[in-house]
């Protein structure tokens, strides 16, 4: 059994562990909401590509953040009774987190919006160029060049 997988599984003792807990999980948010409003900033500047490298650390912190909660609702009962205030810093932290969650959600799903519309745009465009324009001098419709190539746009990001 590794690490991780013992202290999502260990028992909350003592005041100390609780009290460490939710200071983890507090600075686990804050380096989200860090990233998330560095991402946010890139996005709305149109640095995509930027932005896009924020994802494995995003990934591998929400990951972190995750397995902390998951530890804290397995203690849920002895955490709330021994440190009921520090509970409750978290609860009011983690809602401001949860909106600016949403904010850098929107601004993201925007920014995707618009760049499917941009390639619909521009392969709709390809395609109206690359249609036959009329007839031929020998009177048939002009055949459509060769040279163009399909346009995808990947919802997978």
């Amino acid at each position: 059994m590794n690490d991780e997988v013992k202290r999502i599984s260990q028992a909350i003792k003592s005041r100390d562990e609780a009290e460490m807990l939710l200071r983890r999980i507090g600075d686990s948010m804050v380096r989200l909401v860090q990233i998330f409003e560095k991402e946010t900033k890139l996005v709305e500047a149109g640095q995509i590509a930027k932005a896009t490298q924020l994802t494995q650390e995003k990934t591998d912190l929400a990951a972190t953040y995750l397995r902390e909660i998951e530890l804290l609702k397995s203690n849920a009962g002895f955490i709330g009774q021994t440190v009921p205030v520090l509970v409750d810093e978290l609860r009011r932290a983690h809602q401001t987190f949860r909106e600016i969650l949403s904010h850098n959600l929107r601004v993201v799903a925007t920014a995707q919006s618009v760049a499917e519309g941009i390639m619909r745009g521009a392969s709709e465009e390809a395609a109206r160029k690359a249609a036959p324009q009329g007839y031929g001098a020998n009177g048939k419709v002009a055949a459509p060049s060769r040279g163009g190539r399909p346009v995808m746009v990947s919802r997978a990001s």
